[in-house]
């Protein structure tokens, strides 16, 4: 099976179980996360931010967001993963864009736009019902589909289209966003269902 998460909202996908999509991608491993992203992020260091999360639970996130492994994407995931735990504050967020801006190694390293869309991702974090959704453990809903899973966490196929479009308005220029906007077009609102 090959397929970008930026489509996962066609329904033939959304009909997918979480493990059959698990294994279909191609994410990190974990010798492959520099120290420093690892000591903010991760739940085994001695200092993480709030919202900390394994890297299992962190691709789960980007599943359920249909977000790729772009910088831009990342920024999306994170934002949200900080904004859905009510523990994160201003001084967390600072101390992570700092980080992550000035600090993080190239790869891994946001540029002004990509903090722009860590901002979107925090408030849709912020916005939606359920919290803390870096404790969840996703190994208990790998045989759920993704359209269940998101039905069931309030992931709304409408939120993420309003979301998508502002976020291609905030960063027109980026391929990132005219790929997240032309997959959507393609897809229909009841993907979910």
């Amino acid at each position: 099976m090959d397929f970008k998460l930026v489509n996962s909202f066609a329904s033939e996908i959304g009909n997918l179980k979480i493990k059959d999509i698990y294994s279909a991608l191609d994410g990190d491993d974990a010798w492959d996360i520099p120290f420093l992203v690892w000591l903010l992020e991760n739940p085994d260091s001695p200092v993480p931010m709030p919202a900390k999360v394994n890297l299992y639970n962190h691709d789960i996130i980007h599943i359920l967001l249909g977000r790729d492994k772009s910088p831009q994407d990342e920024a999306f995931v994170l934002g949200f993963t900080m904004g859905s735990d009510p523990k994160t504050n201003w001084v967390h967020l600072l101390i992570y864009k700092i980080f992550s801006y000035f600090l993080y190694p190239s790869v891994f390293k946001f540029n002004q736009d990509d903090l722009k869309v860590f901002d979107l991702g925090f408030t849709y974090g912020r916005r939606l019902s359920i919290k803390e959704i870096h404790k969840i453990e996703f190994t208990e809903y790998q045989e759920h589909t993704l359209s269940s899973l998101r039905s069931l966490l309030g992931i709304k196929f409408d939120e993420i289209k309003k979301l998508r479009q502002i976020e291609n308005t905030l960063v027109p220029h980026s391929e990132t966003s005219r790929s997240l906007i032309s997959h959507l077009d393609r897809v229909s609102e009841y993907a979910l269902a």
